[in-house]
């Protein structure tokens, strides 16, 4: 950044930046990261209600659960963080963790919309910016067969002790968020230590114009 260039702050005053010999800018953050998109409206979660039986392998064809950008939307799905719990767990030491994996080439058809968010009620999205409800065109799939492109764990497992610890849960930021372009999905999955734990899943994502990515 060159020396004595004026640019402006949000109430118009001027600002000297200064940045260092390597041409670095300082940048000192006041809002946490996409504060900005949730004040307007664009950052929308859900959670499936409804739990699956985890694996004890790891995943292949099977997806827990599958979100899909169809061909034809006019925005891009960026997912940040994932939601879980656990509703039953094994009556001994287990440990749950969440697998990822993102479709490397579109399908020709699209998805089963199995868990419908648009509007209100149970199993809806909601924003984080109270009083709009989600009505955008994410498509989520209950148990869908998907191609194996590479499953990897996301982190943070849940540990359970004894069969009273239900409804354990977790919130996982992705440490890389996932970009849905149309035509796009990705996939969720739940594997554990031993049989018995059922889980249910859901997503933090932000719906954007292509423009906004640039």
């Amino acid at each position: 950044m060159a020396e004595g260039m004026l640019i402006y702050d949000a109430q118009g005053n001027p600002i000297m930046p200064r940045g260092t010999k390597a041409g670095h800018a300082h940048v000192l953050k006041h809002l946490p990261d996409f504060a900005t998109l949730a004040a307007a409206g664009k950052v929308w979660s859900f959670l499936d209600t409804t739990t699956n039986v985890a694996l004890v392998a790891r995943p292949t064809t099977l997806a827990s659960l599958t979100v899909q950008n169809p061909k034809n939307s006019d925005t891009v799905k960026v997912v940040m963080g994932i939601l879980a719990y656990a509703d039953v767990v094994p009556a001994t030491l287990g440990m749950v963790s969440v697998w990822h994996c993102v479709g490397k080439l579109a399908p020709v058809s699209e998805f089963t919309r199995d868990l419908v968010l648009q509007g209100t009620g149970a199993g809806s999205a909601t924003p984080f910016l109270g009083g709009k409800s989600y009505d955008g065109d994410l498509i989520v799939d209950r148990g869908a067969t998907v191609v194996d492109d590479g499953w990897t764990p996301v982190g943070e497992p849940v540990e359970s002790n004894i069969a009273t610890t239900n409804f354990v849960s977790r919130e996982i930021q992705l440490r890389v968020p996932v970009v849905l372009l149309p035509g796009g999905h990705y996939s969720l999955q739940t594997l554990a230590t031993v049989v018995t734990f059922e889980t249910a899943l859901g997503l933090i994502f932000a719906e954007v114009s292509r423009d906004e990515l640039r």
